[in-house]
């Protein structure tokens, strides 16, 4: 770093220490100017926060590259110039705001609320930890102009989030968060944005606390939402919320679903934002599914659930004949509520199923065995919902099903993300289903290998962490495309889509990404992308195999696996 650049940083690190309006976190920022700590420092600043897959997410501490008051505040009153400019000045309905169980939510969530009250715009709060999939349902439910969660989802707990569903309940997409960004990055220091201090513990101007109404209705939403013909038989569920937000409101959703045999993991089941049972809170670890897992072994369980800490995802495991457990990947239960759902619509020729360009290419197999329509979009959901919503418009079609792979599942209407808790309960009815008929539901999923082709999907992952990192993952897909191979291993490249270019002749929900695509000879696809919330490149291979007549489907499931493994490994080694 030359002289001028260092002064450059210092002077800005003295001017956010100023504008700071959290004493402790000034006082961290000024520590690190006085050791003149330049790495540290940078990581403050480089790069600064901006809207990805799920909002603003990162490390909580001082600086716009982080997570903090300062960040909460100035971005809240971007988001309320926003609104006031779409409603002509200020909504009647509330903009909605909730948090999750982390250490530092509710303080967040208490800043956001503070500065919407300030602003002269009706608020309506959580002031308890709530899942995430209720406070989008809450916004939807009050048509609210839009809605904030304080959450990090599944990242480890030095994390912090602030996510925002527009008028829709979808989350944004462009412009909207292009103009919620410019505001932001415009907007003066934090300290001399109005806010109305101690939100949450006594009456907000124009304030409403949302609470057990809510969770009612919401509850109500879900259980008369499922299929027609969904009953709970007698199955056991082992389940988990990771120290999460989700235990209280699973149990109850499944109570009044009929399901009375649940067993809630003990050393897990209370609010912890530290997650002290866990190295890492994402249920797409099988390490962190340990102890639902032993559970379930305890008690012979017909299906264990896991969420995470912020109740959007879902992990499932399900026995098989000797009582041994199977962790289902994201695509296996993806594919088992895609033909779940088709199996139980009322015309499944007007049925429409979305899903991910990342997750798995057998839904549309199986999709198209119905007659019903498939659609792919970019990762996300709010991509998923917004292609949802103009496909319903355009064809008039309906929805059944927006799924991706990294365990998010939309199974009902009444929230227009991915919901945890309801999809565990669309899954719990699938085994009842399974049960009642005297099916092993993994003998079904096998079944629908045979039917369908085994498809076995597998991600590798390249990490640069640093400020340096996303920089690098960017000159990474660079040269892939300045050079592209031929072939993988053995298989031939016989298309590559370059998801940065061509956007005006796609959809709005397939436009502009870093993200490439590589069609290979026999049945196999690569996709590679920078992760939206961490410094990482993904790859992601999937290969099908066919099931012989005289090997279990299983057998063909870990073969296309394996493969699938050995395409994205060697893909990711030659672009590190």
């Amino acid at each position: 770093m030359t002289e001028s650049s260092r002064q450059s940083l210092l002077l800005d690190a003295e001017r956010w220490k100023q504008g700071d309006p959290d004493q402790a976190s000034a006082t961290v920022m000024g520590e690190l100017i006085a050791k003149g700590d330049e790495a540290a420092l940078r990581a403050c600043f480089e790069p600064p926060l901006e809207f990805g897959t799920a909002g603003l997410r990162g490390i909580v501490g001082p600086g716009p590259a982080q997570m903090n008051e300062a960040v909460v505040r100035r971005v809240t009153l971007a988001l309320t110039a926003v609104v006031a400019e779409q409603c002509a000045g200020l909504p009647v309905a509330p903009l909605v705001v909730g948090f999750d169980g982390r250490l530092d939510s509710r303080r967040f969530a208490e800043q956001a609320a503070g500065v919407v009250a300030a602003a002269g715009f009706p608020v309506a709060y959580f002031d308890q930890p709530t899942p995430t999939p209720i406070v989008a349902y809450a916004g939807l439910r009050l048509e609210a102009p839009a809605s904030v969660v304080i959450t990090a989802s599944h990242n480890p707990p030095e994390y912090n989030g602030y996510k925002v569903y527009g008028a829709e309940g979808i989350q944004i997409v462009p412009p909207y968060d292009l103009e919620v960004s410019r505001r932001f990055e415009q907007t003066g220091p934090a300290n001399q944005i109005a806010v109305e201090g101690n939100a949450f513990s006594r009456p907000l101007r124009h304030g409403r606390r949302l609470g057990e109404e809510t969770l009612a209705a919401y509850v109500e939403a879900v259980v008369s939402g499922r299929v027609p013909e969904a009953s709970a038989a007698a199955i056991r569920i082992a389940y988990s919320p990771l120290h999460g937000v989700g235990a209280s409101c699973f149990e109850r959703v499944f109570r009044r679903a009929g399901y009375g045999d649940l067993h809630i993991e003990p050393s897990q089941g209370d609010i912890d934002g530290r997650f002290p049972t866990v190295s890492f809170p994402n249920p797409e670890e099988p390490a962190t599914l340990a102890r639902a897992l032993a559970l379930a072994e305890r008690i012979s369980a017909d299906l264990m659930i896991v969420n995470d800490p912020d109740a959007d995802r879902m992990a499932v495991a399900l026995p098989d004949h000797r009582g041994k457990y199977r962790i289902l990947s994201g695509n296996e239960i993806g594919i088992i509520l895609t033909d779940y759902l088709l199996a139980h619509s009322p015309d499944p020729t007007r049925a429409l199923v979305i899903s991910t360009l990342v997750s798995t290419p057998m839904t549309a197999v199986v999709t198209r065995a119905y007659d019903a329509h498939y659609e792919e979009t970019l990762t996300g959901f709010k991509w998923l919902w917004t292609a949802m919503r103009l496909l319903e418009a355009e064809r008039g079609l309906n929805f059944a099903l927006c799924w991706e792979e990294a365990l998010g599942y939309s199974t009902h209407r009444a929230v227009r993300d991915k919901d945890g808790i309801a999809a565990g309960l669309c899954f719990a009815d699938w085994v009842s289903e399974c049960k009642t008929k005297r099916i092993l539901p993994l003998d079904h999923l096998g079944e629908l290998y045979r039917q369908h082709g085994a498809w076995g999907s597998a991600p590798y992952s390249v990490s640069r962490p640093g400020p340096e990192g996303l920089a690098e993952i960017q000159e990474m897909l660079g040269r892939f495309l300045d050079r592209p191979p031929c072939s993988v291993l053995d298989r031939k490249i016989i298309g590559l889509t370059d998801y940065s270019r061509g956007a005006e002749t796609r959809p709005v929900y397939r436009g502009a990404a870093p993200m490439i695509i590589l069609d290979l000879e026999g049945d196999a696809r690569i996709v590679v992308r920078p992760s939206g919330t961490e410094p990482k490149l993904k790859v992601y291979a999937d290969v099908c195999e066919a099931a012989s007549a005289s090997e279990g489907p299983f057998v063909a499931y870990e073969r296309a696996r394996a493969k699938a493994g050995l395409l994205a490994g060697a893909l990711a080694s030659s672009m590190s």
